[in-house]
């Protein structure tokens, strides 16, 4: 079987072989030019060398000479015998360094001229008795000196030809340098062309059918599973086309199935969506509709004509299209509270209540699908609430007046009104009209939580400071806090702004938290009240640090009739569900952080004040 890895290994054995090729000349070249300069190094530099130390060296036997004749006889001497063996050792070296043409003559001349040149010079310094005087002079200028100048020019002559010679091997380097460069770009050029074209055929025997398989995978990642690679190779390639075929084949068969049982859990969804008794609102991520069930095509018609459309396309009520846009922009369940959460619709010529639960759709990472909206008919919870509040308010009504009889028959049986008591009827008394002002009590909380719910005594709005209802507050509780000599702390930020609100309604808010915070705070302790700005709301706190509220009862501490055991002082548990009964009213929002035995804290969140149109809405409101 015809093998990739064997034309690759061909293919790269020959690359090697023209690389080992170029790289062998360069050596080569490297190695003659290094030999040249080898040569002229060890050959013509020594003789210059020695030729420039024998012109030094006679030189400065000359100046022995001169030295003598002015009558430094000594000093003439030394010089000499110092200089002599030196030219004697340069003498040497060019001897043995015979190179070029000529140069063994001038050497054999040196040899001549000196050896005569010593005896003359010797005779000049060391006889005996010196030569003095005019003797001397002349003896230097007639015989000594011509000779030194004979010498050194042939050292001279020794110096100018092996000169000459490092020039002329110089460019014969430079010409062979050259030569090789030429030589070398030339093999390189014809190599790489070479490697070219072995690497085209190479590229184009290996990569075409690679290119088919990755063209033929894009298309099954685009869902095409129809793809068959028709190769009559025997190689890797071949052997990879027939896997790449049969992958295609196993992934239509494993995408059939997987249509199968995506359509038997998409028939089965779909059923269990339309067997709901409440109405069933599906969306995509951008909010248009896929799906209704049956309940909600009873309230938005067929869902053949609802795909496709805005939830703004089939339904009036925007609350529906906006918790669902809610839901996609925020990716957050949508469940809000009290009356928003409510969404009358006509039905069949008659008006039921939904409450609506929106929440987002995303798959196993996470990626946002669409959003689920479900409408609960809650029509006869509704109504029993009402009847259930109606109850509540005609019963604490009617019951009032037997209760404040009986209050008034207790006073005035306390005031003896019908004879002097004792002081066990006293006592009894008392207690009946402690329970009697308890119930009382009771009755009048039902009465105004019955009439908040059910709108007959709406907030009457107006133009309001913050800092007056917290102060106003703080004096309505006073005389309780300083029988328990509890401090009232005021913090509130100097920018305050007005906001919209019914005075009376948001300072009974405050009184009722003031007189929560002074009941289960210590003696001697502080309640704090801070008023600040939060953006586009105002924030009323109040915090003590009393015995607190456990965990499990924050989230039914706003419920009716809720008491928390062992921390309530009286009351039926019903005042914090009249403050958010009247906070929900102002569109704004309670909250209560709080830890068993360091106190807590109920934040009262108001919307500000927006612009002078607010306040001329609340002036239109009063008229």
């Amino acid at each position: 079987m015809r093998s990739i890895r064997m034309e690759l290994l061909g293919s790269h054995l020959l690359l090697a072989f023209l690389m080992l090729v170029v790289m062998t000349g360069g050596v080569i070249s490297l190695f003659y030019l290094g030999h040249s300069i080898d040569r002229i190094l060890k050959n013509n530099y020594k003789s210059v060398i020695a030729a420039q130390n024998m012109k030094e060296t006679l030189e400065r036997q000359d100046s022995a000479a001169a030295f003598y004749l002015a009558g430094k006889i000594h000093m003439a001497r030394n010089q000499y015998q110092v200089n002599y063996p030196l030219f004697e050792k340069a003498y040497d070296i060019e001897a043995h360094n015979i190179t070029e043409k000529g140069e063994g003559r001038l050497a054999s001349a040196i040899h001549s001229q000196f050896t005569t040149y010593t005896l003359n010079i010797r005779k000049l310094l060391f006889s005996s008795p010196p030569i003095t005087g005019m003797n001397s002079k002349r003896y230097y200028f007639g015989v000594l000196e011509p000779e030194f100048l004979s010498i050194k020019q042939l050292a001279q002559d020794v110096l100018d030809l092996n000169q000459r010679a490092i020039l002329q091997a110089d460019k014969e380097a430079e010409r062979q340098a050259e030569w090789t460069s030429w030589t070398g770009v030339g093999v390189t050029l014809l190599a790489f062309l070479i490697a070219i074209l072995f690497a085209i055929k190479i590229i184009n025997l290996t990569l075409m059918p690679l290119h088919t398989l990755a063209r033929q995978a894009e298309e099954i990642g685009r869902g095409h599973l129809n793809q068959r690679i028709e190769l009559r190779r025997n190689d890797e390639i071949g052997v990879l086309a027939n896997s790449f075929n049969t992958m295609a084949m196993q992934l239509r068969q494993a995408k059939q199935a997987d249509t199968e049982k995506l359509r038997r859990a998409e028939r089965m969804s779909d059923a269990a969506i339309d067997s709901l008794y409440d109405p069933v609102i599906v969306t995509d991520s951008t909010g248009h509709i896929v799906h209704l069930n049956h309940a909600a095509e009873g309230l938005f018609g067929p869902a053949q004509h609802a795909v496709g459309l805005s939830v703004k396309g089939i339904t009036m009520d925007e609350r529906i299209a906006d918790a669902i846009d809610g839901v996609i922009h925020n990716q957050r369940i949508s469940a809000p509270e009290g009356e928003e959460a409510y969404i009358p619709l006509q039905v069949s010529n008659t008006q039921r209540t939904y409450r609506l639960r929106a929440t987002p759709m995303r798959d196993e990472t996470g990626t946002l699908l669409g959003a689920v909206a479900v409408l609960e008919d809650v029509t006869h919870l509704r109504e029993l609430d009402k009847l259930k509040t109606e109850f509540i308010g005609v019963a604490s009504h009617e019951l009032r007046t037997p209760v404040t009889s009986l209050l008034l028959s207790v006073q005035l049986l306390q005031e003896g009104a019908v004879g002097e008591l004792n002081e066990e009827q006293q006592q009894l008394l008392s207690a009946q009209r402690e329970d009697l002002d308890r119930l009382d009590r009771m009755m009048r909380e039902l009465l105004d939580l019955s009439r908040l719910e059910s709108g007959i005594t709406p907030p009457r709005f107006e133009i309001v400071s913050p800092y007056e209802i917290a102060s106003s507050a703080i004096d309505s509780v006073r005389t309780q806090a300083d029988m328990k000599n509890i401090q009232l702390d005021l913090h509130y930020d100097k920018d305050l702004t007005y906001i919209r609100a019914d005075r009376a309604q948001i300072t009974r808010t405050l009184v009722n938290l003031l007189t929560n915070a002074i009941r289960y705070s210590p003696t001697n302790s502080v309640v704090k009240i801070e008023a600040n700005r939060r953006n586009t709301h105002i924030s009323l706190k109040v915090s003590d640090t009393g015995c607190g509220i456990p965990k499990e009862y924050l989230s039914r501490i706003f419920d009716r009739f809720v008491q928390v055991p062992g921390a309530t002082k009286g009351g039926a548990g019903l005042g914090l569900s009249i403050v958010k009964t009247i906070v929900i009213a102002h569109n704004g929002e309670i909250t209560v952080n709080s830890e068993v035995g360091k106190g807590s804290v109920f934040e009262i969140s108001l919307p500000l004040l927006a612009d002078r149109k607010d306040m001329d809405d609340v002036a239109d409101t009063d008229h």
